[in-house]
């Protein structure tokens, strides 16, 4: 038996037979087109009306949910019920119900027992019987149904003009009103010789325009990111029984400029990655750098959660995490650090704040509360900035803001009441922990299991790993017994030592120290790709005579362009400012041969108190020359 003909209209609810786990609901209908959304995630989908009903026939598309349009608000029944009134009484008392000639008597008799004022006429009370009657006894079919008008104003044509005027002049980027397309549809009947009689008004072209698809509208106006994120509901709530059952974990960028500790010149704004418990709305991790989202940060940020207890933080090892859905956790390290600890990795969807709501709020929170009380702030926007002057006000470094953040996260909103939870955060944290208490980690143990791994050859008992080697002799060990390769372990802020996981016992690491202490100490992987863009740069005669000193000498080149008036024109060198080595003594002894044979008149910096810029006995010719 076919099944019977299906009216799609908003609030529909629907799944795919061969998919019943995910439920859709229909938003928009209108220009032969349904405009559809996932109910969790709210991710947008367009389907044909016609092929919406062929799959409806066929099976497909199951109903979960229709709406009736017949439902009607309380403030209705009373009328419903008079008017059923009126027709229960007329099936029984009247031998011929809608006959106009008794009709008046039983209107007037019957009005009189209800204490009516407004009686309907002799028709309209006929309407109602036979509206009654045709639709088996539902009283739900008294109430008017207003058909409207069925007849078109003006020519096919006409409206043909009008939708090509609304897609082509009003739907665009640019700012366009109802006015320009009438402008261009008065041009269209002057070049086709229509009678401009037929130019429809400014309020017709509106109520066309209002029946576009507001979606459709939003996306062509301000593109598709702010039109998901307008017609999407808030998601459901993340439910926590627990504290530590699910952290949320996102990075902000930080409303305030940092300067450098030692000329006092702007750096630009920091970032902060944080977890927070969504529990007890705790934080349970932060890390502050000046390097974007990665996953060098986000590494920091879990090792500093799953170490925080042994100084008496809220922290501890979770049971799920929600993290960012950015490109900074779509690799291997975050995945292995959640399988050893066994913790379940629940990214959120693209786009969608609502899976991280405690840890969007919390981010609004500090920047309100501390934020825009220092100096260098750069507030919310340029119209709350006014004409404060973020660059010139900016006196904290970045260790003053860690600082400021981290008294402020434990002094004020751990011990503030919640708007949510009515509690403090850190009362429901003691509350939770007190009789069992969360797991964690020691900090050399998190400093091996929070990194990055890689695969690598043994050879001469060194491996290599972005153009450093690394050296054991278990390594040598190793590969004499048949073992070729082994995973390595990498901390991006510190390459001067990596961990092997020993091929025998999977249990164990192997630590390998870096060949060139004196370049690698303190060295992250940003610098040294850095100094690997200069060294590339260097003739090959250069090369051929700094030897194994090119490393270092690129790295101290790298030192002085970050720290002089260059850092002006190259920002993005200014997160290596505060990631220098500062081993810069042993850097000095290490080329003191090739300095001794520099004669280069050196050039003063102007953001420097010295009339040249030294590290020891070192200085920096005016083209960047030692």
């Amino acid at each position: 038996m076919e099944k019977s003909l299906l009216i799609p209209e908003p609030g529909f609810r629907f799944t795919f037979n061969k998919h019943e786990d995910q439920v859709f609901e229909i938003s928009y209908v209108g220009n032969n087109k349904i405009r559809y959304a996932a109910v969790i995630g709210g991710k947008q989908h367009f389907i044909e009306t016609s092929d919406f009903d062929a799959r409806y026939k066929e099976g497909e598309i199951l109903c979960v949910f229709a709406p009736d349009k017949l439902i009607i608000n309380p403030e209705s029944c009373e009328e419903i019920h008079r008017k059923e009134f009126y027709v229960k009484q007329a099936l029984h008392l009247l031998a011929h119900p809608t006959s106009l000639k008794l009709l008046p008597s039983f209107i007037k008799s019957t009005a009189s027992d209800l204490n009516d004022p407004t009686p309907p006429s002799p028709r309209t009370l006929a309407r109602w019987i036979y509206n009654y009657i045709t639709h088996s006894q539902n009283k739900l079919m008294l109430k008017r149904q207003y058909k409207g008008n069925k007849t078109l104003r003006f020519p096919t044509e006409i409206y043909q003009i009008l939708n090509q005027g609304i897609k082509e002049i009003y739907l665009v980027p640019e700012y366009r009103t109802s006015k320009d397309v009438q402008a261009y549809m008065l041009g269209r009947f002057l070049e086709e010789g229509i009678s401009t009689k037929y130019l429809p008004s400014r309020r017709t072209i509106q109520r066309h325009i209002e029946q576009l698809d507001p979606y459709i509208t939003t996306k062509v106006k301000k593109g598709s990111r702010v039109a998901t994120k307008t017609f999407k509901a808030s998601g459901r709530k993340q439910i926590s029984p627990f504290a530590l059952y699910m952290v949320e974990i996102d990075t902000h960028y930080l409303d305030i400029i940092v300067v450098d500790p030692s000329t006092n010149s702007p750096l630009g704004r920091p970032f902060l990655a944080c977890a927070i418990d969504v529990y007890s709305r705790a934080i349970v991790g932060t890390y502050i750098s000046m390097f974007p989202p990665s996953s060098m940060t986000t590494l920091a940020v879990i090792k500093d959660m799953i170490t925080r207890p042994q100084h008496g933080f809220p922290g501890g090892i979770p049971t799920r995490i929600v993290p960012d859905n950015g490109v900074e956790f779509k690799n291997n390290a975050l995945s292995r650090v959640c399988e050893q600890l066994k913790i379940t990795l629940t990214p959120s969807q693209v786009g969608t704040p609502d899976n991280k709501p405690h840890i969007e709020r919390f981010f609004k929170t500090l920047t309100e509360g501390l934020l825009h009380k220092l100096p260098g702030t750069t507030f919310s926007n340029p119209k709350a900035r006014g004409s404060y002057q973020s660059s010139k006000a900016a006196k904290l470094s970045l260790d003053q803001v860690k600082k400021f953040a981290d008294s402020w996260i434990n002094d004020i909103y751990h011990t503030s009441i919640h708007s949510s939870t009515g509690q403090t955060p850190i009362v429901i944290w003691g509350n939770e922990v007190k009789n069992i208490k969360p797991s964690f980690i020691d900090e050399t143990d998190a400093n091996i299991l929070c990194r990055r791994s890689v695969e690598r050859k043994i050879n001469h008992g060194q491996v290599t790993i972005d153009g450093l080697s690394y050296y054991s002799h278990l390594l040598a060990t190793l590969k004499a017994k048949g073992m070729s390769k082994v995973e390595v372990l990498i901390d991006d802020l510190d390459l001067s030592k990596v961990y092997v996981i020993d091929p025998l016992n999977n249990n164990s690491v192997i630590q390998a120290d870096s060949t060139d202490q004196d370049y690698t100490t303190g060295l992250s992987l940003v610098t040294h790709l850095e100094v690997q863009k200069r060294k590339k740069r260097l003739s090959k005669s250069d090369q051929q005579k700094l030897g194994p000193l090119a490393d270092l000498y690129n790295l101290y080149k790298l030192m002085h362009e970050v720290q002089s008036d260059l850092t002006k024109r190259k920002p993005r060198l200014r997160p290596l400012k505060l990631q220098l080595p500062q081993q810069l003594q042993k850097i000095e002894d290490k080329l003191s041969p090739l300095l001794e044979s520099s004669h280069e008149e050196p050039i003063k910096f102007k953001n420097d108190k010295k009339p040249t810029l030294k590290f020891g006995s070192l200085e920096v010719t005016k083209n960047g020359k030692l």
